[in-house]
């Protein structure tokens, strides 16, 4: 059976400016990108209300990781933000499990309310004190999450709706 997992999914034009797009307008600065250790540190804050715990060493590796491929993040990130998704997914029949973190600062939270519209056999998980990355933030929780979605399409009559429920 296929099915969409779309977690705080971008491409999605009509939805309110988030936190990270009017920092972007009003100072050409793009808070997800790092060209330092210090600026992958506050990526780390910007990106995630509730991070877990990633020992100094790590953290570091991971840094200069994002450090080495900054041209490339930087294309990936103009291309996405060039390009709305809505008028291609828009009546999409495939079953589709929409999460978001209530906390995202990187696209705002009613972007799950318009997917949902978007695709008529989708549910919306809205994750409180979350933000733009449930699957590291609550990786049990999101995990479990889409498990228990895969389960319920086996179950479900066709075309019945999930509902939507914030946890």
């Amino acid at each position: 059976m296929k099915s969409l997992w779309l977690l705080d999914a971008a491409g999605v034009w009509t939805a309110p400016e988030s936190e990270l797009r009017r920092i972007i307008r009003e100072t050409g600065h793009n808070p997800l990108m790092a060209r330092s250790e210090a600026e992958f540190a506050q990526v780390f804050r910007f990106a995630m209300s509730d991070p877990p715990f990633i020992p100094r060493p790590m953290l570091g590796v991971m840094a200069q990781e994002r450090i080495r491929n900054f041209a490339l993040e930087q294309r990936i990130f103009d291309q996405i933000a060039a390009d709305s998704v809505e008028a291609r997914i828009a009546g999409n029949e495939t079953p589709a499990l929409i999460v978001w973190g209530d906390r995202d600062r990187a696209l705002h939270v009613a972007t799950a309310g318009i997917l949902r519209k978007l695709l008529p056999r989708s549910q919306v998980v809205v994750m409180p004190g979350i933000g733009h990355l449930p699957m590291i933030e609550r990786p049990r929780q999101s995990a479990d999450d889409y498990l228990r979605f895969r389960r319920s399409l086996a179950t479900r009559n066709p075309g019945e709706l999930p509902h939507d429920r914030q946890i």
